[in-house]
């Protein structure tokens, strides 16, 4: 019974998502789509959204290549605004944040090469927030070039991931919607231990010196 309950409702969600699906095929102008989403990414700067909602949202629309620049791009203005706000507030901005992070900290008075290594895992880990990474490589005058790239570069699994969710978000059971989950999981999982290691390796360097 509770079988055929669980099929009638799911066929009512495939049908729901057929509606969706016709309707976004359906906008006459794809170019207030995108100026939509880039919106959503501004007052993401403000506002809690979720970046995977987002993504998601890009996906269902466009094709996944497609997507995942219109993500880039969107992505690129948030942290860009974020990194301007930081360098607005100040270098003491970065230790009242990191007050709480003393091993963060002492990575942060280190060398460059240990700013751009944490740069690059913080972006790859999952639930660190944007913003105030952000903030604080601005607060800390990183180099703005160097920042956008690492940037991209960390949080562009989840980008792909979440686009592709996205395109294949009418069929949830489909190897297109698992796939990137799953990879996207992997990759997350992979990062903490990388990030934790690369903090027990600058700490050790730090007690050698």
């Amino acid at each position: 019974m509770k079988i055929q309950q669980f099929a009638v409702r799911y066929e009512a969600f495939l049908t729901m998502l057929d509606d969706f699906e016709d309707a976004v095929a359906s906008i006459p102008n794809k170019g207030l789509v995108i100026l939509a989403i880039i919106l959503i990414y501004l007052a993401k700067s403000v506002i809690p959204i979720p970046t995977s909602a987002v993504c998601v949202i890009a996906g269902m629309v466009f094709p996944t290549p497609f997507a995942v620049i219109i993500n880039i791009a969107g992505y690129v203005v948030l942290v860009t605004i974020k990194y301007i706000w930081g360098k607005h507030l100040g270098r003491g901005y970065v230790y009242k944040i990191l007050r709480r992070y003393e091993n963060i900290q002492q990575m942060m008075d280190s060398d460059a090469k240990f700013k751009d290594g944490l740069l690059f895992g913080l972006r790859v880990v999952p639930n660190i927030p944007i913003n105030t990474v952000s903030q604080v490589y601005g607060a800390m005058n990183f180099n703005y070039y160097k920042f956008i790239a690492l940037s991209v570069l960390g949080f562009l699994p989840r980008i792909i991931s979440y686009s592709m969710v996205g395109r294949h978000v009418y069929n949830p059971f489909s190897l297109g919607f698992m796939l990137p989950i799953v990879i996207m999981f992997v990759i997350s999982g992979v990062a903490i231990i990388g990030v934790n290691g690369f903090i027990e390796i600058h700490n050790k360097r730090i007690k050698n010196i």
